[in-house]
């Protein structure tokens, strides 16, 4: 796309470096009398027509190419833009199933060794062969949760590489909060939008000066003419100066046009802008309420880690059942993968707080 649109750009310098204003015509034009009166009379004019610019067309044909080379320098800034935005989602996604991959995996192998651990004292009979079958079940639970996990790990991935066309992502990508609280004129997305409208405007006033391609031209030529049969054939030099005359009505379909084009991107502009405005919003609101879930979470990890090893060791003492054990268990890995996923989760929100406001990596 953009190789397209400098392809355009450099068109639009070309005509506009043209000395003509269109296509240059050969005229020809014969004319005797061999059908009706027969007497030998010819005449023959030939001439080279081309057209000329009407006055400032052509600077606002120039202003036009300078306005597209911006728009394209613009384009590219925002597409730019655009694609970061679309790597940093897919990055942070593939970051959060990868931390849900660890967690199940860390808590599958402690599944693993409890199992063994209750297994044991089974044989001893330290405990009941129904512990034993309550630790079976909470070990292939773990372990569909973990083929769960690494499924969506391989979707994520496949996700990012079909983006990226890359297989590895890079190891740090965490972002600081840009300093920058509003949307600004110079947003890409915001800028492409205004290169836009202004392209649009160079387009309304050549379309007014266009008289839709009706161009002044001057023809230089010959003319050649005989009266009679056997009269020698006179030479003169033929110039023509063609310049319309009104026709506003005809053109003026053509300027509303071009005009209908130029508000159709005022609007979109505009509603690019509140867009940004309400995702601002939000991207302000999630990190207030981000910040707040960290530290809320923190504790409830604390707090469940603490009681998971007292209760571990109320199990092992046998002052309480495997059953409650697996409960509490449940309770502290929810909590610590809960304070994870915040942490990640305000990372992520930080980058989609600055892809709002207009920073790129």
């Amino acid at each position: 796309m953009i190789s397209a649109l400098e392809d355009e750009a450099k068109a639009l310098h070309r005509r506009s470096n043209s000395l003509v204003a269109g296509y240059p015509m050969i005229y020809l034009q014969w004319i005797d009398d061999r059908i009706v009166t027969d007497r030998g009379e010819i005449q023959v004019q030939t001439g080279y027509q081309v057209p000329i610019w009407m006055w400032n067309q052509r600077a606002a044909s120039r202003n036009i190419a300078q306005e597209a080379d911006k728009s394209v320098v613009a384009f590219s800034a925002a597409l730019k833009h655009e694609v970061a935005g679309l790597v940093r989602e897919a990055l942070w996604n593939l970051e959060l199933v990868q931390n849900r991959l660890e967690l199940a995996t860390q808590v599958y192998d402690f599944s693993r060794q409890l199992h063994g651990a209750v297994r044991r004292r089974v044989e001893l009979g330290d405990l009941a062969r129904s512990d034993q079958l309550l630790a079976e079940s909470d070990l292939l639970e773990k372990q569909s949760l973990l083929t769960q996990a690494e499924a969506e790990v391989m979707h994520a991935r496949k996700a990012y590489s079909n983006l990226t066309r890359m297989e590895r992502a890079p190891v740090q990508f965490a972002e600081q909060r840009s300093a920058v609280s509003a949307i600004t004129p110079d947003h890409p997305a915001l800028s492409a939008a205004n290169a836009l409208i202004d392209r649009a405007q160079a387009e309304v006033d050549f379309t007014r000066l266009s008289k839709q391609g009706n161009q002044p031209s001057i023809l230089l030529g010959s003319q050649h003419d005989r009266a009679l049969k056997g009269d020698s054939l006179n030479h003169e030099t033929n110039l023509v100066l063609q310049i319309p005359l009104g026709g506003d009505a005809w053109n003026a379909p053509a300027v509303a046009q071009s005009n209908l084009s130029l508000t159709q991107k005022v609007v979109d502009r505009d509603a690019l802008l509140r867009g940004l405005e309400k995702a601002l919003h939000e991207a302000n609101h999630n990190l207030e309420v981000d910040a707040a879930l960290v530290r809320i979470a923190e504790q409830r990890k604390n707090i469940a880690e603490a009681h998971s090893r007292m209760s571990k060791l109320a199990f092992e003492s046998g002052e309480i059942q495997l059953l409650d054990y697996l409960k509490i268990l449940a309770n502290t890995q929810a909590a610590i993968r809960d304070a994870q996923e915040r942490a990640l989760t305000l990372q992520r929100d930080i980058a989609a707080y600055n892809q709002v406001v207009g920073v790129t990596p």
